[in-house]
């Protein structure tokens, strides 16, 4: 049984303790107090004029007491004033009106059965981080339940009352007395939106639509409100006619008598445009026309990019095309001071047979790219400088809608607030970060094989640097004592920690993704929003001269500390000033608790200040030389001396014996033996180990077995342990069948003077367009490995090559793989004279057979000085009869690369029976130029060149091709480079297009049989 500290507790004790040390040097006299509360005002809390001069005045009437006793009554006294006056509503006008950036907003429909209580729906939109909202009315009891809570609101008036409102102000202006003025300025109502749609959809009120608008703003204007909350109508996007290219938009004609005036309406009043577009009915209204990519945000190769052929701008998306062309409309009746508010958009995430599209994925796929576009404040292309705000439709389904089944399933929520499906907004700032991806936990699988779950346990408290103290013995999580629950803190652990993105919640298939928080008594999984049975605020181990702390200190803390004390019972403070007064004694020889790691003084021999846990028997009282050689705890990481054989911090044994003397004695031994695995702590924890550089010989294989390594006894290309343990577990393939299989074959090109970065990515854009499993790379160069392991796609990929072999070399082949690898290898050919060597990968595809990956960069002529015949084209042969019958046995090769093969120099390519040649299977009479100085405007100042150099070749015994096509052949926008070439004897500068490379890529796709 020990003591239980708060964190607010803690918080203050050490907020106290800076106060403290800082006055030890003040005289305790007026002048001394004074001193303080001019610190404090000016360098800690903005407290405001009748705080401070109240508080000034206090302190001038305080008698000299002694320190402790000052501090208390001085604290006491802020935190009643703070508390007193908390903020201002002048604030939050202030606020409002200064909140020009753009954001993200919600509509929220009252179609919803079993609907949050308006109470329970603002405390929703507080937990989601939302802050703007738009009604469809005025909902009384939930203006008032937004009153104080900062959230942004549109109110709507409704179709059905336009009439009443556009023909009489006085009725418009009860409106806004009872709907407005009764709210405003407590609940921060920001706009009123007149009607939804009501040109396309009750064309007969349009004649009422301006005339409302104004009474409502005249309304607004007799209670001085106009300049707080604009006016407006919500139009859909049909009123604009030839929307793309945008420059050629223009509103109907035959709506000009009531678009002109409003117009002039919303300029004169700095008013917006509001706008319903919906890229989901442009993308179902023209299929084959419009790409679904466009219509999701997805990344775009310049060629499928909506070229405005009258501006040139480019569009990688609909709708910053549609937000353009209501610009481009505008400006062509004069208006160009107005901007545009998307009152709608979304994505539904179900639909009937006749919308295939409305699914989940797309959904989820729409939303989430729209609030990082938003939040990226890129603008559009017409108008960079002009980020239109956004709110999405809709917050809740609304599935008392009448059908189609899409109508009610636009919604990010059911009605009772469980997520419909899980947004992607990690790195949008806080919005949405307190669901979707930010609760989400990743735990293990039921029913899954035990010794698979270990390896995966292994390799997360391991290489995979998950905290795994608190499943060691006695902590907080170590019970359940098995497997599957130490598995599932350590999974969660390491998906947290990587931000919980795709594909680190894998771990070989044994892992699975929750929206279920799995804590469970005192244990508390990381990412969880509970609060355990212990103190989460680790208070500072290390003490710093009194000088040097004492204002960092009471700055840091201060404002927060004195809005903890208003809470605080007095005998819970005065307890806190005794420990406080314990524990500020020099701690030149103190110790830390390995349970809060709070820093104890030398006179607390028996057990901790603040958690009562005993002193451990290991731990020295007299801190070490900070020279003194240590090891690292494989638990929290802790510097521990050689003396001690567990750790000071959270008793975890060292990884070998008290003998070692450093990291040169820590040894694998034992890290392969079979643990037992009923009982996981104790066995996952192993330290990582060093990578070094091997001599290259012939048939190396690196195997991956159940997540631990088998090195052979020299490497010649192969990745690091860590590397290739963290791809093969963490592996994005999951465990369910492939239904087909991409594979990717792309000389890159080594030339590292032309445009190498911007090259380099553009091929990083065509792997995340193509999404392909596995990769076949040639000519790549350290240069060139180093611009892919920093890219964001990389991490989903296991590699053959290591950072070390990458270095050594001066260009070479490599391959990557999305699906697990049991081994990658490489061969040497006998009879190169260029280092060409044949890399291998043995890879299991999830619920299928087996398959060999291979590439290669055959021998390549080199026609040049000082003869012109060295074209190698024996060699090549002979490297590609030794590379079929290495790969030959197989039932499942795809052998993939430069083969620098010529046909009418080579002959046919040597394929035995079985093998086939993809492209000319799948391409038949397609004469298929890889390099082609025509098709390639790059290469157009070279001599003619057209060959089929890359191949792909295939034997497969339980999959079949599906196709194939060349990617890599658009120009990057905007890059050019300037060639020189002698025609007719005299120097011309060629200013060039850029592509990704010299060669064009082949993607290949196939399927089991």
């Amino acid at each position: 049984m020990f003591k239980v500290w708060s964190s607010e507790e803690v918080c203050l004790l050490s907020v106290l303790k800076g106060i403290i040390v800082w006055s030890e040097n003040q005289p305790v006299v007026w002048g001394g107090a004074s001193r303080l509360a001019e610190f404090i005002h000016g360098k800690s809390c903005r407290i405001n004029s009748r705080s401070s001069s109240s508080s000034m005045a206090v302190t001038n009437m305080v008698p000299t007491v002694p320190v402790l006793f000052f501090f208390f009554l001085f604290i006491a006294i802020f935190s009643l004033l703070i508390s007193a006056n908390s903020s201002s509503l002048s604030q939050d006008i202030k606020i409002q009106e200064q909140d020009k950036d753009p954001f993200v907003g919600f509509n929220i429909g009252t179609d919803v059965s079993n609907l949050l209580s308006p109470t329970e729906l603002v405390k929703f939109l507080q937990t989601q981080k939302v802050n703007h909202v738009r009604l469809y009315d005025a909902d009384p009891d939930l203006l008032r339940a937004l009153a104080k809570t900062k959230i942004r609101v549109i109110i709507s008036v409704p179709n059905n009352q336009l009439l009443a409102i556009g023909s009489s102000n006085s009725t418009a202006a009860s409106w806004v007395g009872r709907n407005v003025v009764a709210y405003y300025p407590e609940t921060l109502i920001t706009a009123i939106s007149v009607g939804d749609e009501v040109l396309t959809t009750v064309p007969s009120s349009a004649p009422l639509l301006l005339p409302a608008i104004e009474s409502l703003y005249n309304a607004l204007v007799a209670s001085n409100l106009h300049t707080q909350i604009k006016v407006s109508t919500p139009h859909a996007a049909s009123i604009m006619l030839d929307t793309f290219p945008p420059s050629q938009a223009y509103f109907n004609q035959s709506w000009h008598s009531i678009m002109v005036p409003l117009l002039q309406f919303l300029s004169k009043t700095g008013s917006p445009l509001m706008m319903n577009l919906y890229p989901y009915y442009v993308y179902m209204q023209n299929k084959g026309v419009v790409p679904l990519d466009n219509c999701l945000f997805e990344p775009l190769t310049p060629s499928k990019e909506m070229v405005d052929p009258n501006t040139l701008l480019h569009y990688t998306n609909v709708l910053d095309a549609m937000v353009d062309a209501a610009y481009v409309s505008m400006k062509n009746l004069n208006v160009s001071d107005v901007v545009v508010l998307v009152t709608e958009s979304g994505w539904p995430s179900r639909g009937d047979s006749k919308e295939p599209h409305a699914t989940i994925d797309n959904a989820d796929t729409y939303n989430s790219n729209l609030i990082k576009h938003i939040f990226d404040r890129a603008g559009t292309p017409l108008h960079p400088e002009m980020t239109p705000s956004v709110y999405i439709y809709e917050l809740f389904n609304e599935d008392l809608r009448a059908p189609p089944v899409s109508e009610a399933s636009w919604g990010l929520f059911y009605g009772n607030s469980t997520p419909v499906y899980l947004l992607h907004v990690s790195g949008s700032g806080t919005f949405l970060a307190n669901d979707t991806t930010n609760q989400t936990y990743c735990i293990a699988m039921d029913s899954v094989d035990v010794k698979t779950l270990q390896a995966a346990l292994d390799w997360a408290c391991g290489p995979g640097r998950a905290n795994c103290s608190e499943i060691q013995p006695g902590e907080s999580c170590y019970q359940p004592n098995n497997v599957k629950g130490h598995a599932s803190f350590a999974f969660n652990s390491y998906y947290q920690k990587e931000g919980r993105a795709s594909g680190s919640c894998d771990f070989k298939g044994v892992a699975m993704i929750t929206t279920t928080d799995p804590s469970h008594g005192s244990c508390i999984f990381p990412g969880s929003k509970k609060v355990g049975n212990r103190t989460q605020t680790v208070v500072n181990s290390t003490e710093v001269a009194a000088g040097e702390a004492s204002s960092r200190s009471l700055s840091r803390g201060f404002c927060v500390s004195i809005m903890i004390l208003g809470k605080m019972s007095t005998t819970r403070f005065l307890r806190l000033l005794t420990t406080l007064a314990m524990s500020s004694s020099s701690s030149s020889s103190s110790w830390s608790c390995n349970k809060c790691t709070f820093l104890n003084s030398p006179s607390q021999k028996l057990k901790c200040m603040i958690c009562l846990n005993p002193v451990p028997v290991t731990s020295s009282i007299s801190v070490s030389s900070s020279d003194e050689p240590k090891w690292a705890c494989k638990g929290c990481t802790f510097l521990n001396t050689y003396k001690n054989s567990v750790c000071d911090i959270c008793g975890t044994r060292s990884p070998s014996s008290s003998s070692l003397l450093g990291f040169d004695d820590l040894t694998d031994s034992g890290l392969e033996s079979n643990s037992n695995p009923g009982c996981s702590v104790g066995s996952v924890f192993f330290p990582l180990r060093r990578c070094s550089k091997r001599k290259a010989m012939d048939d190396d294989v690196v195997e991956v077995d159940g997540g631990s390594v088998v090195r052979s006894e020299s490497l010649s290309v192969m990745k690091k342990n860590k590397e290739i343990d963290t791809k093969e577990v963490a592996s994005d393939s999951g465990g369910a069948p492939f239904s087909c299989l991409k594979m990717l074959s792309y000389n890159v090109w080594f030339r590292e003077d032309l445009e190498l970065n911007l090259r380099m990515k553009a091929i990083g854009h065509l792997i995340q367009l193509h999404s392909p499993h596995l990769i076949c790379f040639q000519e790549v160069t350290p240069e060139i490995y180093d611009i892919f392991r920093k890219s964001s796609w990389w991490k989903a990929y296991s590699c053959s090559v290591s950072f070390d072999v990458a270095q050594s070399k001066a260009y070479f082949c490599m391959l990557l793989s999305k699906v697990g690898v049991k081994s990658f290898s490489c061969k040497s050919f006998r009879n190169s004279i260029m280092g060409r060597e044949l890399s291998i990968a043995e890879v299991e595809v999830p619920g299928r057979k087996p398959l060999v990956l291979a590439t290669s960069h055959l021998e390549s002529p080199c026609p040049g000085p000082p003869k012109w015949d060295q074209m190698f084209s024996r060699e090549r042969v002979e490297q590609a009869n030794e590379a079929i019958e290495i790969l030959g046995a197989n039932p499942n090769v795809i052998f993939g690369g430069d083969m620098n093969w010529d046909d009418k120099l080579d002959g046919k390519f040597p394929l035995p029976d079985k093998w086939v040649d993809a492209w000319e299977v799948l391409k038949p009479g397609d004469i298929g130029f890889t390099y082609d100085t025509k098709a390639n405007p790059m290469l157009s100042g070279n001599r003619a060149l057209q060959k089929r150099l890359d191949r792909i070749m295939c034997r497969l015994d339980d999959y079949k091709l599906g196709g194939i096509e060349m990617v890599g052949k658009e120009a990057i926008p905007g890059l050019s480079y300037v060639k020189e070439k002698k025609v007719r004897g005299a120097i011309k500068e060629l200013e060039l297009p850029v592509l990704p490379s010299d060669h064009f890529g082949l993607l290949l796709t196939l399927s089991p049989k």
